[in-house]
C-alpha cells in the first residue's frame, strides 16, 4: 500500500465524519454535499494522475473524471427530475383548483362532531392523497387546510400535528416522486432498470405492504393519543368556503374527488390486469401524472376557455416547480456526490480489504442494526440517506458494486433499508423535515415534545417494515 493511498484514506475519513458532524449540527445539506464532492473528486483526480499508465493522456483522464462527476451525475438524474416536477405539478393542481380543500371539507362534514372519527378519516384520506401528491409545497398547503380544522374543534396539538405528518408519510412508500429519487440514483438505478432477480416485483410488493403497516400504526397512534390527550369542544363551526376568492378556496363538484387517485388507479389497474393476462406494460409515471393534471383542470372548469386554460396550466406548473426547486438542486448535487464516491471506491477497497465482506454475508445482522439504531436517522444522521447517511450509503454501495455479484443479495436490501428511514422515522418525527418544521411553527408545538410523542411509533413502523424488507428482498 503506497503512501498516497494512506494519506487519501485519512482525508476521506476526515471529510466523511466531518460531513456527518456538519449535517448533525444542522448545516446546509446542499453546501455540505458540494464541498465533500469537491474533496473526493480532487482525491480521485490525483489518484488518476499518479496511476496513469505510460502514454496515457493525463489531460483526457482528468477531464473524464471531472465529467463523470459534474456532467454524468446531474444528467443521469434527468428522468428523476422530470418525474418530481410532474408529481409536484399534479399536487399543485389538486391544491390550486380547490379539489383537495373540497375533499377534506366533505370528509369533515361527513364525520360530524365526532373528533376521533374525524381525525381517523381525514388521516386516511390524506394518506391516500399523498400516494400521488408530491412536494413540500403541497404538504404545507394541505396542512394549511387540515390543521386549522383540528384546532378549531379542540384537537390537542400533539394529536393534530402528529397525525397529520404521519398521514403524509404513510402515502410516500408508493409515491412515484419518492420512488424516483431511488430508481434514478446512480448506485440503485441498475436494480430497477435491469429488474435483477425480479427486484421490481419484490419492491412493489414491499412498498404496498409497508404502506399498510404504516396505516395500521397511524390508526393506533390516533386512537391512543386521542384517549390520552382529548380536549373536547362541545360545539364547533364546520369549515366554510374560506375568506378568500382564490380558486383554492372554491368548492368543486364531488365527482372531481376521483382526480387525486387517478395516478394510483392507473398503476393498480395494470398490475391487477397482469394477474390474469400477464406481460402488460405499465403506464409511465409521468403519463399518469399528466392524465391527473389535465383531468383535474377539465373537471374543475379550468379548460373551459383558452385564456383560462393557459392561465391555470402556467400557474400550477410554475407553483409546482417552485415547490421542488431546492429539492431538485439538492438531488442533482447528491448524484454528483455519489459519482465522486464511486471514483474513490478503489482507494476505499484497498484500505478496507475484505473487512466489509460481512455486510454481504450477514444480511440479517444489517437488518437488526437498522432496526435497533433506527433513531440515528433523526437530525440527518447516518441512517438518513438525504442527510449524512448519503455518505455511508455511497461508500458502502460503491464498495459493494465493485464486482458482478454486487447487484444481488445484500445490495438490494441496503437500498430498501435506506428507503424506509426517510419515511418511517424522519417524515414522522424529525423536526428537520421541512414540512414538520412548518407544522411545529404553525401549531406552536415544541420540537422536543413532538419527538417524544412520535418517535416510539415511528420506531415501531421502521422495525416492522425493515423485517418486511428482509422477507421480500432476501428471504423470498
Amino acid at each position: 500500500m503506497d503512501i498516497f493511498t494512506i494519506i487519501a484514506g485519512i482525508i476521506i475519513a476526515i471529510s466523511f465524519f466531518g460531513f456527518i458532524y456538519y449535517c448533525a449540527k444542522g448545516g446546509n445539506l446542499l453546501l455540505g454535499l458540494f464541498v465533500t464532492t469537491l474533496i473526493w473528486t480532487t482525491i480521485s483526480v490525483l489518484n488518476t494522475v499518479i496511476n496513469a499508465a505510460p502514454g496515457d493522456s493525463i489531460w483526457n483522464l482528468v477531464v473524464a473524471d471531472l465529467s463523470t462527476v459534474f456532467h454524468d451525475g446531474p444528467v443521469e438524474y434527468g428522468q428523476t427530475t422530470a418525474i418530481i416536477i410532474f408529481a409536484s405539478w399534479f399536487g399543485r393542481v389538486l391544491v390550486d383548483t380547490g379539489i383537495a380543500r373540497s375533499l377534506i371539507k366533505r370528509v369533515v362534514e361527513l364525520a360530524g362532531d365526532k373528533q376521533l372519527s374525524l381525525v381517523l378519516i381525514v388521516s386516511l384520506v390524506n394518506a391516500a392523497l399523498f400516494m400521488s401528491i408530491f412536494g413540500p409545497g403541497s404538504v404545507i398547503a394541505m396542512g394549511s387546510i387540515i390543521l386549522p380544522i383540528y384546532f378549531s374543534i379542540g384537537i390537542n396539538k400533539q394529536l393534530a400535528i402528529g397525525s397529520f405528518v404521519m398521514s403524509v408519510a404513510a402515502g410516500m412508500y408508493v409515491n412515484g416522486g419518492y420512488v424516483s429519487q431511488f430508481s434514478g440514483h446512480a448506485f440503485f438505478q441498475p436494480l430497477f432498470d435491469n429488474d435483477i432477480n425480479g427486484f421490481n416485483t419484490k419492491f412493489n410488493s414491499f412498498t404496498w405492504s409497508a404502506t399498510i403497516v404504516h396505516l395500521i400504526v397511524l390508526v393506533a397512534f390516533v386512537i391512543f393519543s386521542y384517549n390520552k390527550t382529548k380536549n373536547k369542544v362541545r360545539t364547533w363551526k364546520a369549515m366554510d368556503g374560506g375568506s378568500g376568492t382564490s380558486d383554492a378556496n372554491k368548492d368543486v363538484a364531488a365527482y372531481t374527488f376521483i382526480v387525486p387517485f387517478v395516478p394510483v388507479i392507473l398503476s393498480l389497474v395494470v398490475n391487477l390486469a397482469n394477474i390474469w393476462y400477464g406481460n402488460l406494460s405499465s403506464f409511465s409515471v409521468i403519463f399518469n401524472f399528466i392524465v391527473g393534471v389535465f383531468l383535474g383542470l377539465l373537471l374543475t372548469g379550468n379548460l373551459s376557455t383558452y385564456s383560462r386554460a393557459v392561465e391555470m396550466t402556467q400557474k400550477t406548473l410554475h407553483n409546482g416547480i417552485s415547490d421542488v426547486a431546492l429539492l431538485i438542486g439538492m438531488l442533482l448535487t447528491l448524484n454528483m456526490f455519489s459519482k465522486s464516491a464511486s471514483l474513490i471506491s478503489p482507494i476505499i477497497s484497498t484500505l478496507l480489504g475484505s473487512s466489509l465482506n460481512w455486510i454481504g454475508d450477514n444480511p440479517l445482522i444489517i437488518v437488526v442494526i437498522f432496526m435497533v439504531l433506527a433513531p440515528l436517522a433523526l437530525f440527518r444522521g447516518p441512517f438518513m440517506i438525504w442527510g449524512s447517511g448519503i455518505a455511508l450509503a455511497s461508500v458502502v454501495s460503491a464498495v459493494l458494486t465493485a464486482g458482478d455479484a454486487s447487484l444481488t443479495g445484500t445490495f438490494p436490501l441496503l437500498l430498501v433499508l435506506f428507503y424506509v428511514q426517510p419515511v418511517g422515522m424522519v417524515a414522522n418525527s424529525c423536526p428537520t423535515q421541512s414540512w414538520n418544521l412548518w407544522a411545529l411553527s404553525y401549531g406552536k408545538f415544541e420540537p422536543r415534545e413532538f419527538i417524544k410523542s412520535n418517535v416510539l411509533w415511528s420506531w415501531a413502523i421502521v422495525a416492522i417494515n425493515i423485517l418486511l424488507a428482509y422477507y421480500f428482498i432476501v428471504a423470498q
